[in-house]
């Protein structure tokens, strides 16, 4: 009788034993399943990227225009955090690929080439800065990159030393001047007409006016939008941390239009 009991309890121990072992399974089930959930609820949420502000398009283009100048955006489609862009200029067709928050160029390749312009090279901004002070006395007011007849030009507006305004073709391969016009003769009884006027920033007023926003160091500035009534510079800062913002400024009120930045990927 006494070994009929023991048998029972035997059994009845190793029964729970074997209801432990269960239980204690299906609870390290539960958290792992509970685990790949969370990852798989981080994964496709992405927390981390939840603060980030993308371009928008006209931002994207300018971005884009600014590390290229003298091109034109002919198609722009956003996918998947990426502005997708083909960039026309005088050396052929370009596929661009734009990070749509950081505004960088994580690809460009070129689709056809302009066998024309293969040997040829646009000068920057500060070679025909250098140039123009060569060619003239007058003080530099602004320089555009324009396209005129379909090929690239640089517009420079001179203030003269009479006072008079100028504009200067001048061509983009070599810095010579192509052809000029009078804006503005010197005023002699006709004040009242001058301050209708509107005035433009300098460009030393408008660099202020930008590291006011931004500050760093200016790495160059150009003036666009005066043909279309809605002028503009574009300022390019460089930080110290090795990053650069290209910042708008109204060319008329010095308000700034926006920011944009270029992470510095060397």
């Amino acid at each position: 009788m006494e070994e009929h009991r023991e048998q029972a309890e035997m059994k009845r121990e190793e029964h729970r034993g074997s209801n432990s072992s269960r239980f204690s399974r299906r609870v390290w089930w539960s958290l792992a399943a509970l685990v790949l959930l969370l990852i798989f609820a981080v994964s496709w949420w992405k927390p981390w990227q939840s603060g980030r502000v993308m371009l928008t398009a006209d931002a994207a283009e300018q971005s884009v225009l600014a590390q290229y100048p003298g091109g034109e955006i002919v198609n722009s489609t956003l996918k998947d955090g990426t502005y997708l862009m083909q960039l026309r200029t005088e050396t052929g067709l370009y596929d661009i690929q734009l990070d749509a928050v950081t505004s960088t160029v994580n690809s460009i390749k070129r689709l056809e080439s302009n066998p024309e312009a293969e040997e040829k090279t646009l000068w920057s901004r500060e070679q025909i800065k250098t140039e123009l002070q060569k060619q003239t006395d007058g003080e530099l007011e602004s320089l555009e990159l324009v396209e005129q007849e379909g090929s690239p030009v640089y517009n420079a507006i001179l203030i003269m030393k009479d006072n008079s305004r100028e504009q200067w073709t001048v061509d983009p391969y070599n810095g010579q001047k192509q052809s000029s016009k009078v804006l503005d003769a010197p005023a002699v009884n006709e004040p009242a007409l001058e301050n209708n006027k509107p005035q433009f920033l300098s460009e030393k007023q408008a660099e202020q006016k930008a590291l006011a926003r931004v500050p760093g160091e200016v790495d160059d500035i150009e003036l666009r939008g005066t043909n279309s009534g809605n002028p503009y510079y574009l300022v390019e800062i460089d930080l110290e941390d090795g990053r650069e913002a290209i910042v708008q400024v109204n060319a008329i009120s010095g308000a700034i239009r926006s920011v944009t930045w270029d992470e510095d990927e060397d």
